[in-house]
């Protein structure tokens, strides 16, 4: 078994939109590709990124804006599989607010996914970026607990959480775009990579290739099976959700192409992602998709396990 240190930036709990992570322990996909990860958790994609940088960690979980902000900067890290395709989230404000205009924005970091996708969002709503003051709290758990406490007016939240505190707290909170609505207003949203550092690449390749076929049998287990789904969202989110919300999650997830059944390095989309980060980001040193992704792993892992037949994430 090979040792592998992964850090996630999801801090202490998978939600939906990382259950591909998690089904990947606890299916034994790991194990059976002969990995003995270790996993650590941190604060938001840009603390999992400079984990691995900085030898704390060998490869991280964590959204890609930050890995390509990283790599603008200079630094060798680089993406050698998709963990899915989009965000699972919600966008949940204050029960009596209406528009966005001029509230504080909960974000797990500047530069983290739960900003890029809150940018995204705000462009797509016309708003001008100076009438938003991001706030940047943490992981889930911390932008929850600032929404309830009224310290913040609105957040991007895990399609899961974002439901249950609609259920547990209608006086309190909302839901004022919904995990379908915003995936209508921002089509070609940021999501979950994984990423390693260049020397990690040369020294160990058996592994990453081994990370690769992991993450995509994951990601094809819960886009081909809703019981696979359930019972892994049931393991391991905290939120309680009853049969016929999972059903609605899982039929949402399936239907919009979520998660990355091919490992999604598709050239389209990552060329169209690019340019999306280079109009958000025009100061930044604009990265090529030759520079930042590594297509080798899961070209091999699609030649061992054959191409899935979804209609998204085609290579």
């Amino acid at each position: 078994m090979k040792p592998v240190r992964l850090a996630r930036a999801s801090g202490s709990a998978f939600g939906v939109d990382d259950i591909s992570c998690a089904v990947a322990t606890d299916l034994g996909l790991f194990r059976q590709e002969g990995l003995d990860v270790t996993w650590s958790d941190w604060r938001g994609g840009v603390a999992a990124s400079r984990a691995v940088l900085e030898g704390k960690a060998d490869v991280a979980y964590a959204g890609f804006g930050p890995v390509v902000a990283l790599r603008a900067e200079g630094h060798p890290c680089r993406i050698f599989v998709s963990q899915a395709r989009a965000l699972a989230q919600a966008l949940v404000v204050q029960k009596g607010i209406t528009d966005v205009k001029g509230r504080s924005w909960a974000v797990d970091g500047i530069g983290a996914m739960s900003h890029h996708m809150g940018r995204l969002v705000v462009r797509a709503m016309r708003i001008p970026e100076s009438e938003i003051n991001w706030v940047a709290v943490g992981p889930p758990p911390e932008r929850i607990k600032a929404l309830l406490e009224g310290r913040v007016d609105c957040s991007l939240i895990r399609t899961e959480e974002a439901l249950a505190l609609h259920r547990d707290y209608p006086d309190q909170l909302r839901r004022l775009l919904d995990f379908d609505e915003l995936k209508k207003l921002v089509p070609l949203q940021p999501h979950g990579v994984l990423m390693t550092t260049e020397a990690y690449e040369k020294a160990h390749p058996e592994v990453l290739l081994a990370l690769a076929r992991a993450m995509i049998r994951s990601s094809r287990a819960l886009h081909d099976d809703v019981e696979v789904f359930k019972k892994m969202v049931r393991g391991n989110v905290p939120v309680k959700l009853d049969d016929a919300e999972l059903q609605l999650m899982w039929q949402r997830e399936h239907d919009s192409g979520g998660w990355a059944v091919n490992g999604e390095l598709t050239r389209s989309h990552w060329q169209a992602q690019l340019a999306l980060c280079r109009e958000l980001n025009p100061a930044h040193r604009a990265v090529s998709r030759d520079e930042l992704i590594i297509e080798r792993f899961v070209s091999e892992a699609l030649a061992a396990l054959g191409v899935h037949s979804s209609r998204f994430d085609q290579p």
